[in-house]
């Protein structure tokens, strides 16, 4: 029988980016990295751009893109608010290199500022000594270990 704390988890972030970056300023944002995570894996990381004149909310275009959450760096209240209800959570205060973030985020090592609303489930922080099987740096060449 499964371990439950090993048990599959499968949700798709979005990641504000300036080039592989992430973007210091949510609202200024057009173009996000989205990557799915099943299971402490990496894979399907694609960039993806915002185009207000077709969908003026960025929260609804995340959400009709099935993202079930966003990491990144300064976000406006009224940006929280918005991406809260349509049911995303949302990691904030987070800067640096896309791959090293999405590192972070696998081996447990993001705290999310208190917050109400939706929260992000944490892939390996159950565990300190699990490590994510895919090495970030082999997803953009499609490789699994």
């Amino acid at each position: 029988m499964t371990d439950p704390k090993y048990r599959e988890i499968s949700l798709r972030i979005a990641i504000p980016s300036n080039g592989r970056r992430i973007m210091p300023r949510f609202g200024l944002a057009r173009d996000f990295f989205l990557v799915d995570i099943k299971d402490d894996r990496l894979s399907n990381l694609r960039a993806c751009r915002w185009e207000p004149a077709l969908e003026p909310s960025v929260a609804r275009w995340l959400h009709r893109l099935k993202v079930d959450g966003v990491i990144c760096d300064g976000i406006h209240p009224r940006f929280q608010s918005a991406l809260k209800a349509e049911g995303l959570w949302v990691f904030w205060g987070i800067w640096g290199d896309i791959d090293d973030v999405l590192r972070r985020f696998l081996e447990g090592g993001m705290k999310a500022p208190a917050a109400d609303g939706p929260t992000p489930p944490v892939p390996c922080c159950e565990n300190k000594n699990r490590r994510c099987r895919t090495p970030v740096a082999n997803i953009h060449k499609g490789e699994k270990d």
